[in-house]
């Protein structure tokens, strides 16, 4: 074997290893991306459930307006769009008098939403601290390949490409080349995205405001019967 053929087949060999290299990281890379698309989607999940506590929540205020004021309140934002479906009734609170049953009820349920706000934005916060962890090594990536020689191999081996070649005599034009190297490298993951933007605010404590409190003793003076209806059998 001459020295040319060496330096060809050293060449050769060392070209396997830096594609090699590279479809190895790709494949890391590409798991990392889905994790962080898993990650967001299971967020998503648990907001729409979060947003049922919500509505149930809404629902137990038995009016439209009774749900405006407390929200407004409690610092819960504005109330949520009715559920598609009537939610079920609700099992019914100890208590001596219909006012300490009604505030059991709406306490607890106020105690969720606030509860199941802190734990979504603490999902949150973790899927964007995983989202920034994967952007920077979707940085590194692209820094440490030169993705445009990368790309001129591969095509190099091409078969359709060779033959084009032999017969028009001619070479990749730039533009085929950038093309064909923005396929082989990666963007980082834009937040926008993942639509993990607007969440409907909560208070920090889940006891009722002095506010709200007087909410529910207007709903139970006004509305006894309705009060009722919320635990009672159909």
């Amino acid at each position: 074997m001459g020295d040319e053929d060496f330096i060809q087949g050293l060449q050769a060999a060392v070209k396997r290893e830096v594609i090699e290299r590279y479809l190895r990281e790709r494949r890391i890379l590409e798991e990392e991306i889905n994790l962080v698309l898993e990650a967001a989607s299971a967020w998503h999940g648990a907001v729409a459930a979060w947003e049922y506590l919500r509505q149930r929540l809404s629902a137990a205020l038995v009016s439209p307006a009774a749900a405006r004021r407390f929200f407004a309140a409690a610092g819960l934002g504005p109330e949520p769009d009715p559920p598609p479906r009537p939610l079920p009734r609700f099992p019914r609170p100890p208590g001596l008098t219909l006012q300490q049953r009604y505030r059991r009820l709406v306490a607890e349920l106020f105690a969720q939403v606030v509860a199941g706000r802190k734990e979504l934005a603490a999902e949150r916060d973790q899927v964007a601290a995983l989202m920034n962890e994967v952007n920077q090594d979707i940085r590194t990536f692209e820094a440490n390949h030169d993705l445009m020689s990368i790309s001129a191999y591969l095509r190099s081996l091409d078969p359709v490409e060779l033959q084009r070649r032999k017969i028009l005599g001619v070479n990749f034009t730039a533009a085929e080349t950038a093309q064909s190297a923005a396929a082989l490298s990666f963007r980082p993951i834009d937040p926008q995205r993942l639509l993990m933007g607007y969440l409907a605010p909560a208070p920090e404590s889940p006891e009722l405001p002095p506010q709200a409190l007087e909410v529910l003793r207007q709903v139970c003076r006004r509305h006894p019967r309705r009060v009722r209806a919320l635990w009672s059998r159909p």
